[in-house]
């Protein structure tokens, strides 16, 4: 089995998903999203941002390594009569059951950063999205101030040393690294401040003007 899958099907992640609901809600708010969008919303959890873009009258696709959790994206789904959300499994680094240019907004909100293949992950990002279509990536800050991000950096320092290769998903969080990785998947780059509500970091990938957007913000989770 692949170990990120593997890893992801411990636990319930849906407990911890619970308390996210509302921060979900209120990025999803800023996303610009209207009736009939095509939406990817990738490394999707349970729908915590998936399920808000539907309300909002998106076709959604959520795509997650893990089964457990698209079950529990798929039941939340109906239990609210969203007909326009569903939630299949896959794997950020290949999307090959996905078409290419399909969608109007690829979104991965702490998502597709555990992605073991970060060049891979942009370049099938980068793929899926139609031209003109848009790219949303909200990414964990190595040593920022906010509670998860010193979870992180806690917990890293008592793990054991990681396999040969191994990418911190914190690297997502460096905007040079961002740069880069998108620039590979064939994309000129220019930076552009703004604000958002409940994520550090938002980057935003345009197909068509060959631009990508770097948009960070102070405001804490």
């Amino acid at each position: 089995m692949n170990p990120n899958k593997a890893l992801w099907e411990k636990g319930d992640f849906t407990r911890i998903a619970e308390s996210m609901r509302e921060s979900g809600e209120a990025l999803v708010k800023g996303l610009g999203i209207t009736k009939g969008l095509k939406v990817l919303d990738l490394g999707c959890g349970d729908g915590t941002t998936a399920l808000p873009e539907a309300r909002l009258g998106a076709d959604v696709l959520g795509v997650d390594i893990a089964r457990n959790l698209v079950e529990a994206g798929n039941k939340r789904a109906r239990e609210e009569g969203l007909t326009n959300c569903k939630f299949q499994e896959g794997d950020a680094s290949n999307l090959h059951e996905l078409k290419d240019h399909t969608f109007d907004l690829v979104v991965s909100i702490f998502g597709a950063m555990f992605a073991p293949k970060p060049f891979d992950v942009a370049k099938e990002m980068v793929r899926v999205t139609r031209p003109g279509g848009r790219i949303i990536m909200g990414n964990w800050i190595p040593d920022d101030p906010t509670l998860v991000a010193q979870i992180l950096r806690i917990s890293s320092s008592y793990s054991p040393p990681p396999p040969e290769g191994f990418i911190s998903p914190m690297t997502w969080g460096i905007e040079n690294n961002v740069i880069e990785r998108f620039a590979g998947a064939r994309f000129p780059k220019r930076r552009y401040p703004s604000s958002g509500t409940g994520i550090r970091s938002i980057f935003q990938a345009h197909h068509q003007s060959s631009r990508l957007h770097s948009e960070n913000t102070t405001d804490q989770p």
